[in-house]
């Protein structure tokens, strides 16, 4: 239980990282990172795939290949194009905690499986619901005065959207591997080529439509920031991160392994205000207390009706990054 838990925390202080490190990267637009993440992401799928090309590409389908550029785009490219700019504009703290909702969302989408009692669902919302208003406290009371910044909200609604894009991911990757056409690892395999396509098609489409987003002047200490990001990102937020994910989801109850996604937003808050140097103000503590709260009493009731059971779809509800 103490390895797994560890591993979890690893697992959850990688994807931390992840979620900041868009903020150190303002001068280049999100579409760009996340086709920078997951064209190599995709590269390095691609080079383990070879060995077993001519078997994988045999059993793929035309439902197939569309199934995963759809995962690839909702759960990861659009994903992650949306927590970029969940980041820039709305900052570290408000992007960490709307990411740590995925789990409600999953269950909220996927209704049909809550066995929680409505009751118990209500007040995890309410819970949420406040947490959020006490984090943007300051920005709405900009907004009342005349002074506010659309950037906040926009970052807002960006994050939002991000978790709905992923836990629809999140859905329908469950249905898929329930069906048992292709065993985790080589679904997970073939999502990463998948996801590598899309990525580089976005770009080629960005560089063709929208030129002037590509960060062509960076100087050259920009650029290498940005590929070492962007490798850190696809080695350590994807491969190394799921590696110690699956781990941990091997030895813990599905019940108490969905709690352990908080450590991603805890981390992801923790080197937000490292970075800021600064502590959080009252709101925000308040604030991030109510959310978590309330992810966590979702989870909780989940867990005392159902007991031990499969997530949704039969497939344990993984951490936000694939």
């Amino acid at each position: 239980m103490k390895k797994a838990i560890v591993h979890a925390g690893m697992a959850g202080a990688l994807w931390g990282g992840v979620i900041v490190l868009p903020s150190l990267l303002g001068d280049i637009h999100p579409v760009v990172i996340s086709c920078a993440r997951f064209g190599l992401y995709g590269l390095f799928a691609a080079a383990i795939a070879l060995p077993h090309a001519r078997r994988l590409s045999a059993r793929l389908t035309a439902r197939d290949t569309r199934l995963l550029l759809e995962l690839a785009l909702t759960g990861n490219v659009a994903y992650f194009i949306l927590l970029t700019a969940a980041v820039q504009y709305a900052g570290v703290a408000i992007a960490a905690l709307l990411n740590g909702l995925v789990p409600v969302a999953v269950m909220l989408i996927g209704r049909r499986h809550i066995q929680a009692s409505r009751l118990s669902v209500s007040l995890s919302l309410t819970l949420i619901g406040v947490g959020i208003v006490c984090m943007n406290v300051p920005v709405l009371l900009r907004f009342l005065q005349g002074a506010g910044e659309w950037r906040d909200l926009i970052g807002v609604l960006c994050g939002s959207l991000g978790v709905m894009s992923w836990a629809w991911f999140a859905l329908r990757n469950a249905q898929q591997l329930k069906a048992g056409r292709f065993s985790a690892r080589e679904w997970s395999t073939l999502q990463g080529i998948a996801t590598g396509v899309v990525a580089v098609m976005i770009l080629v489409l960005v560089a063709v439509l929208q030129p002037r987003i590509l960060p062509l002047e960076l100087s050259s200490e920009r650029w290498l920031a940005f590929a070492a990001a962007a490798l850190f990102m696809s080695v350590g937020g994807s491969w190394i991160a799921n590696a110690l994910w699956n781990s941990s989801a091997q030895r813990l109850p599905v019940s108490v392994g969905g709690q352990m996604i908080v450590f991603e937003t805890c981390c992801a808050l923790l080197y937000g205000y490292l970075l800021a140097w600064q502590w959080p103000q009252t709101n925000e503590v308040l604030g991030m207390l109510l959310i978590l709260g309330g992810v966590m009493w979702t989870l909780r009731a989940e867990q005392r009706v159902a007991g031990p059971r499969k997530a949704v779809g039969g497939v344990p509800i993984t951490g936000s990054e694939q």
